[in-house]
């Protein structure tokens, strides 16, 4: 019997880890009720808020897929903002530099980028309106979680970011962002 041989297709494979910090606050539904984890408890079914409309009525959870702790020491880029409308009104995130941040401009449109491509003047939607970066800096901590979220995207530190770990998974954050965009144009 003879085998035809196999045809190799030359292609780029790429993975992105994506991690949060350990202290990240996601909030989850929990028996009906809505309570504020750090990500290192958040497990596996549990159902994470990923967007809320502007009269924080509706809002949207998606089910935790996945939530890998790293054990070891890692770099994470530590991102402040401040409300584009209220100054005194500030949120962080610490995430690695492979993590696909959602940027958003003044007409709210997206953008996905790398943490450590951001250059200091993006904007990130969050459960409080638009968010404006004023520091990037860095610092090593102890253990990366990979928290996967179906959809691709999940509010964490009230900041609206993907969770989305290889470029091939790029598209599933699509259809929410095109939902989350609804939500904010009504």
């Amino acid at each position: 019997m003879i085998f035809p041989l196999p045809i190799i297709i030359a292609y780029k494979v790429v993975i992105i880890i994506i991690c949060f910090a350990d202290d990240t606050l996601v909030k989850i539904l929990e028996n009906g009720k809505e309570v504020i984890k750090k990500v290192s408890d958040i497990k596996k079914d549990e159902m994470a808020l990923v967007f809320e409309g502007k009269d924080k009525k509706d809002k949207k959870y998606a089910k935790v897929i996945d939530n890998k702790v790293t054990e070891g020491d890692f770099e994470f880029y530590v991102i402040k903002t401040k409300s584009i409308n209220d100054p005194n009104k500030k949120k962080e995130i610490k995430v690695t530099g492979e993590h696909v941040m959602v940027t958003f401009n003044d007409k709210k449109e997206h953008k996905l980028i790398l943490a450590k491509e951001l250059k200091g003047n993006e904007l990130f939607d969050t459960d409080d309106g638009l968010y404006q970066i004023y520091e990037i800096g860095k610092e090593i901590r102890k253990n990366k979680y990979m928290l996967s979220v179906k959809g691709g995207a999940v509010l964490a530190n009230g900041i609206f970011v993907s969770t989305i770990c290889s470029d091939n998974d790029a598209k599933i954050i699509e259809p929410t962002l095109e939902e989350w965009e609804k939500y904010q144009k009504e």
